[in-house]
């Protein structure tokens, strides 16, 4: 009973961010609401289970990608004074995209076979997943980390020159 409660309560918290997020034109606002929205997504994934895709629901998306909106938002602000704006001029079609994408996804749902016996394996997925990382996957692990720190260096350098040419003018 408690977990379906926990479970509604998520997918209100979601409901109502996306919905602020679809209306709010202030991008502070628009980041704050997404925090809530995939936050409750991570709670999702733990009432469910899943705690490896939890974690990386919190350390890629709240951690990497959120972090990175807001950092970019706040360095390109050039003004305390200037609104920044996030409006769009197509709402009426992004709605009805919505709508219809809602509408997909609740037919499939709804025609499941829910009837199903599932049950929890808590082997330790993330274990045997580290496992795996540092063993069999260890090479396409270290080369994303570091076509992660190219990455990073690059940006560093762009932004860097960007800086400078505002500096001339």
């Amino acid at each position: 009973m408690i977990e379906l409660i926990v479970f509604y309560f998520f997918i209100g918290v979601i409901a109502l961010s996306s919905f602020a997020l679809f209306f709010t034109k202030n991008v502070i606002h628009n980041a704050a609401y997404l925090l809530f929205s995939l936050l409750s997504v991570a709670g999702l994934f733990v009432l469910s289970g899943a705690d490896f895709i939890a974690i990386t629901q919190v350390m890629v998306y709240i951690g990497g990608v959120l972090v990175l909106l807001l950092f970019g938002v706040m360095y390109t602000k050039n003004s305390i004074d200037h609104e920044m704006d996030s409006g769009s001029k197509r709402t009426f079609i992004g709605f009805l995209f919505g709508a219809v994408l809602f509408g997909i996804l609740a037919f499939g749902i709804l025609e499941e076979d829910l009837d199903r016996d599932y049950t929890v394996n808590n082997e330790g997925i993330t274990s045997n997943l580290g496992v795996s990382f540092m063993t069999d996957q260890i090479f396409a692990f270290e080369l994303t980390a570091i076509l992660l720190l190219v990455v990073l260096i690059g940006t560093v350098f762009v932004a860097g020159k960007a800086d400078k040419s505002l500096d001339n003018q």
